[in-house]
Parts: structure tokens; C-alpha cells; sequence
């Protein structure tokens, strides 16, 4: 979270005594560096964790028709004309970086017994900038909290001493005192900005208190002019730790609007509607992302062809599945073949089905994937492709034999191959299951009825 601590610079000199603009420019120069090295402080989003206290109670700051208090203006705000010169060369030397210098010449002006609470105030909050420059941020946080304490600044000043502390606070891990500190200038504060919610929201998470979160974070999100990436994710997840799936879909399409080429995005949200039992939804995510090239891990790719297989769109499946493989994307293994077979079926792509199967057969020597080519061969009506295929089955050990002849015995049929037809059923009258005994008995029936018309005909004949 960017401390912005712009207030600090306004601060001025009552009276005679304004403040040199050599020497304003300087003391906001200071704050910018504390600022930049603040930047770097990351905003932690946390995924994972479970705990989920009570909610606190919504906060005056929240409210829109809230009223803003105004500071009472400090009766010491003069400084003389040496505190004055002297503060004026501490400032030149931090411009150059000469922190060292400058916190000796500045701890050196705060052992006079001279100094006002304003003339104090003014070195506790140098001395803390120096430190921030630093990135002594333990010591920068006492002498701010000094400062502070004179209540002797500027109301401006005194604004951003409170926002720059808060911050600081929640870089050294200071949750509460950060909260605390932000909700005291936001007492003062007529236009806050997205940031100063997002201090506290952040902070309650990183206390575990998401439900005290997500008010300040969604509030920050709204006043921010720019999509920030950071708060969208910390919104994610604090809309997850609390269970919210339902309102974690729209906000994670709006991040794939923002930030579309983020996979886990797209990922996450496909989870999400499988989580809440939309399919169709899940699988309309996935496609485009699949489309858009951000689908590429083989477990992610295969996830995709079942969700079609689910839905009864085999075709698509099968599509997918052949291209993957031919990019080498998904490994060409039985598991993974028997579920391209299995789409190409159902999509009644029987011809590049059967190609399939044999593949498998040569693959696996199961004498299933012959059998089921038998089957397929049944129904394109190539009864010789058919009797080929249950042949192999038996001859690679399948144990349905009675299931086998009478594919065998129905081809030969097709086919007016009567005798060969008959020796099948006969033995599937013999081998087989109750249910293939009987229909055995009757194919045999028919076909000895066919070899009498056949007889018949060919003593007439002669």
C-alpha cells in the first residue's frame, strides 16, 4: 500500500516565518523517498487460510453521509529565526543524502532547551523522515509517533504524519496500531482515497479478519480510477476465505476484462462455477481460454475433453483430443486413447474410431478393443471386417466366446454364408451366456430354415 503522505508538505510557518521554498521543496523530496521505498513494501494477498472470526461492527468511515471533524489549529505554530536556518541546513543535507550528517546536526538541535512543541514537532518528524529514508522504519514510527504527540503541527501536517505512521505500522507488521492510526485521520478526512481503505482492509487480513476486510477493500476498489491488480486479488481472496464463491464470479470475470492473458484467472474462475454446480458456465470458461491459447498443461487440456464428454458434446472432445496429440500436448497411452475412442464413438465417427481400436489392440493386446472393432464393423454393415475382428478377439484370449460367435454368426449370415454361420451359432449355443444360448437357438432356427429355401431351390433348379 503506497503511503501518500502529501499533506505533510504543506506544512507552513504561522506568521512571519513561512517556510523557505528551497527548504518545502526538500522536506518533500524526503517524503517521496520514504514513499518509494514504501512502494516496494508488497501488499500480501492471502490464499489458504481458514480462519474467519466475527465480523467487527461497519465503521463511521464506511458511511456515506459520515461527518468529517476539523483540527483545531495549534496557538505554537512560530519557530525562530535559528531553529528556522537551522532546520533549513538539516533539509539541504538530506536532499544531497547526507543522512548521516543530517540526523547529527538534527539530534543536536533537539537538545536545546529552547525549542517550542511546534519547533519540536518539526525535528521528531525530520529525524523520522531521515530514518525512513533509511528504511529504519521501527525508529522512523517512534519519532513520527513524537511528532504527533506535540500536536503542535499544522492540521495539514499533522494529517500526514497520522497516514505516513499508519502505513508504517502495517510495513512492520502493526496491524492494529495501523488500523487504529488510519481511522483516526480518516476522522479528519473529507475525500479519502481508495488507498486509505485498502490500508485497513489489508491490514484485517493480515490479521485473518476477513470479514472486517471486505467492506474496505470493495470501498477502495469503487474509488479506484485505475483497475489495480493487487486489490481485485486481495477481494478474490477474501471473498473465498469467506465462502462467497457466488459474488468471486463476477469480480474474476472483471479481472479477466482487466488482465486477460492471466491464466490463473481463467483457471479460478472455471473452478468456481464447477464449485457452484454450474457446468455449462465452467465449460464456456474453459473453451475460451482453450481458444485463446491459455490452456496448455496436459491435465488441464484433458479436464476439457471430459467436461465436453459430461456435457455430450463428444465431437468437440474428440476434436481437442486429436489435435493435442498430434501437438504432442497429450501423451498418446492407453488411458488417454481409450478416451479419444470413447469420444469419436459418440460423436459416430466410426471409421476414425476403428482406427482407434486397433491402435489400442496393436498397443495393448486386450482382446477387448477387437471385439468392440467387431461391434463397430457390425453396425457400418462390413460383416468381413467384422468376422476379421471377432476372430482376432478370440485369438488373443477373449473369454466371451459365445458373445464373439454370434458376431461372427450374424456377419456369415449377412454375408449368406450359411454353413460358417451356422458353426458359429452352434458353438454360442454351446459357450454362451443364457441370454446368448437363446438367441443362438433362434439364429440357428433361421438359418436352417434359410439352408432348406436353399436346398429347395437349388433341386428345383435341377
Amino acid at each position: 500500500v503506497e503511503i501518500q503522505a502529501a499533506g505533510c508538505r504543506r506544512a507552513g510557518y504561522r506568521e512571519e516565518r513561512v517556510l523557505h521554498p528551497r527548504l518545502q521543496d526538500e522536506l518533500g523530496a524526503s517524503l517521496n523517498g520514504m514513499n518509494a521505498v514504501m512502494k516496494m513494501t508488497p501488499l500480501i494477498v492471502l490464499l489458504g487460510l481458514v480462519a474467519l472470526p466475527t465480523a467487527a461492527v461497519a465503521q463511521d468511515e464506511l458511511r456515506d453521509d459520515r461527518v468529517v471533524l476539523e483540527r483545531e489549529t495549534s496557538n505554537q505554530q512560530t519557530m525562530s529565526e535559528t531553529a528556522y536556518k537551522r532546520l533549513g541546513a538539516i533539509h539541504e543535507l538530506m536532499g544531497e543524502n547526507q543522512n548521516a550528517e543530517a540526523m547529527q546536526k538534527a539530534q543536536a538541535m533537539l537538545g536545546s532547551s529552547r525549542l517550542n512543541g511546534y519547533e519540536k514537532a518539526l525535528i521528531y518528524q525530520t529525524i523520522g523522515f531521515i530514518y525512513a529514508n533509511d528504511s529504519k522504519y521501527k525508529d522512523a514510527i517512534e519519532y513520527f509517533e513524537k511528532s504527533i504527540g506535540e500536536n503542535a503541527l499544522t492540521p495539514d501536517a499533522q494529517q500526514g504524519m497520522l497516514y505516513s505512521l499508519a502505513g508504517l505500522y502495517m510495513a512492520q507488521s502493526q496491524y492494529r496500531k495501523a488500523i487504529d492510526t488510519a481511522r483516526e485521520w480518516f476522522k479528519y478526512e473529507a475525500d479519502p482515497p481508495g488507498d486509505a481503505y485498502m490500508l485497513i482492509g489489508s491490514s484485517f487480513a493480515q490479521m485473518e479478519d476477513y470479514r472486517s476486510a471486505l467492506p474496505y477493500v470493495e470501498k477502495a476498489i469503487s474509488l479506484s480510477e485505475k483497475p489495480q491488480e493487487p486489490w481485485y486479488q486481495l477481494n478474490l481472496a477474501v471473498y473465498f476465505e469467506t465462502d462467497q464463491i457466488a459474488k468471486a464470479v463476477p469480480l474474476l470475470q472483471k479481472m479477466i476484462q482487466y488482465w486477460p492473458e492471466k491464466k490463473t484467472y481463467w483457471d479460478t474462475l472455471y473452478g468456481a462455477h464447477m464449485k457452484l454446480g454450474q457446468d455449462q458456465q465452467a465449460l464456456s470458461t474453459l473453451m475460451v481460454a482453450y481458444r485463446k491459447g491459455l490452456v496448455e498443461e496436459e491435465d488441464k487440456i484433458l479436464n476439457l475433453v471430459r467436461l465436453n464428454m459430461f456435457l455430450t458434446i463428444p465431437y468437440t472432445a474428440g476434436d481437442i483430443l486429436s489435435a493435442e496429440m498430434a501437438a504432442g500436448r497429450i501423451t498418446r497411452n492407453r488411458k488417454n486413447l481409450e478416451l479419444l475412442q470413447s469420444a469419436l464413438t459418440g460423436a459416430q465417427e466410426f471409421e476414425k474410431s476403428l482406427k482407434i481400436m486397433g491402435e489400442l489392440a496393436d498397443l495393448t493386446g486386450d482382446p477387448k478393443f477387437a471385439i468392440e472393432s467387431a461391434k463397430v464393423y457390425n453396425e457400418l454393415t462390413q460383416w468381413e471386417n467384422a468376422i476379421t475382428s471377432a476372430n482376432k478377439a478370440l485369438e488373443q484370449g477373449y473369454k466371451k466366446r459365445g458373445e464373439a460367435h454370434l458376431l461372427i454368426g450374424t456377419a456369415h449370415t449377412e454375408l449368406s454364408q450359411w454353413r460358417a454361420a451356422l458353426n458359429a451359432f452352434k458353438i454360442a449355443a454351446e459357450e454362451g451366456t443364457t441370454v446368448e444360448k437363446q438367441s443362438a437357438a433362434a439364429w440357428i432356427a433361421y438359418v436352417n430354415d434359410r439352408l432348406q429355401s436353399a436346398n429347395r431351390v437349388a433341386a428345383n433348379t435341377t
